[in-house]
């Protein structure tokens, strides 16, 4: 387990810089992404604009800090560092929960899919016996950081 802890900081290193590599608008510029939702042009994001992104539509509410029912240019870049941050929380996770069945003898962890959304991990694949599913499941639930585990292992 230890062995793969290198592998994981390179992994969400290389992400976070590749997320900012592309970033050079200076500060007085609109942001490129905010400019292409604010379809009415009037500097802020309704909640309709904020819905083409569908990860900042889904938490409008969260993000629109002074409640006002729009969404500044501001309000609009900390939604998107924090969609980022999940996102890269998201992948550690996932390289975690696939490191703890790596690390797992008896589990074909290869036959097994990991996908994290918010810290809700599923679990999907095919493996021999039932005992291997819920084994998968317990490895899964046991690795800080996962809040519920969606185990969809089939046995085949």
């Amino acid at each position: 387990m230890r062995a793969l802890a290198p592998i994981v900081f390179l992994l969400v290193s290389a992400a976070a810089s590749a997320q900012y590599a592309g970033e050079s608008t200076p500060p007085s510029a609109p942001r490129a992404d905010f400019a292409a939702l604010d379809r009415n042009k009037d500097g802020f994001l309704s909640k309709y604009e904020a819905s083409a992104d569908r990860e900042i539509g889904k938490r409008f509410a969260a993000f629109d800090r002074d409640q006002d029912g729009r969404l500044s240019e501001t309000e609009y870049a900390l939604a998107v560092d924090d969609n980022q941050r999940r996102i890269l929380s998201d992948a550690a996770l996932t390289v975690r929960v696939k490191a703890a069945l790596l690390a797992e003898k008896g589990i074909p962890s290869m036959s097994i899919s990991v996908d994290t959304y918010e810290a809700q991990v599923q679990l999907s694949g095919f493996v021999r016996s039932p005992d291997m599913v819920s084994h998968a499941g317990r490895i899964t639930a046991g690795v800080a950081g996962v809040r519920t585990v969606h185990n969809n292992i089939a046995v085949k």
